[in-house]
This record gives structure tokens, sequence and C-alpha cells, in this order.
């Protein structure tokens, strides 16, 4: 019977505007496979701005963080990390707060455009325009 694949979190290291974590796999197979992983951060360092994994074995390879390992790898890191996953959530809520806040801007020059054009528009809209 095939045991299911775990992580652990064996280390990590705040080290001024880096993290660096080791994660171990035991996978389904039984093998035990370290990654190394390095989240940069800005110099704030309140938003990562770029994520490596490397896999630790005879010869170091880096994995895709977008691949399905590099994804759950990521997953768990967060799960399991204080610090990064605060990181994310208020990343998230800054691109939410400025995505809704353009929209607001949008929709305010959209309606000023459309005012203007009326007013523009329209020879008999009641102003003096030189008259």
């Amino acid at each position: 019977m095939a045991q299911e694949a775990k992580f652990k979190l064996i280390n990590y290291k705040l080290r001024g505007t880096l993290t660096e974590y080791l994660v171990r796999l035991h996978d389904a197979d039984g093998e035990v496979i370290d990654y190394h992983i390095t989240d940069y951060y800005n110099e704030d360092v309140n938003e990562i701005t770029s994520t490596k994994i490397w896999e630790l074995s005879n010869r170091i390879h880096d994995v895709k963080n977008d691949s399905r390992l590099g994804i759950k790898i990521l997953g768990f890191i967060t799960s399991e990390h204080f610090y990064r996953n605060d990181v994310l959530e208020s990343m998230y809520v800054k691109e939410q707060y400025e995505l809704g806040r353009e929209d607001r801007l949008n929709k305010i020059n959209d309606s000023l455009s459309s005012f203007m054009k009326i007013n523009t528009d329209n020879p008999d809209d009641g102003s003096y325009k030189g008259r």
C-alpha cells in the first residue's frame, strides 16, 4: 500500500530582505527529497518580489513555482510559516484595494466624460456660450 506524500518544514531563516526555508518531502514511493526555497522581499520587507525553489539532490536544479510540485511546496510553506502567510495576505488586500480604486476612478472619469459630452453637444443646454 502506497503512503501519502508529506512535507515537513525543517528550518527557516529570516535574513534581511530574504527568507530561506528548508523543506523535506517524503514522497509516496518512500523517497526523501529536500528543497531549498528563498523568498526575496522589497526593501521595506512587506512584499515578496520573487521566489526561487531548488531541489537539493546530487545535482541542484530549480523547480518552477507554477509547476504542480512548486505550487504544493509554496502552499505548504504558506500554511506553515506565519510571516509568509501574512505578507501574501497583505499583498492580496493591497492589490484588491488598488484594483477597486482604479475601477472607481474609471467610473468617475467615464461619468465626467459623458457629462462633458452632454453639455458640449447640446446647442440649447441653457448655457450662455457667448450668445
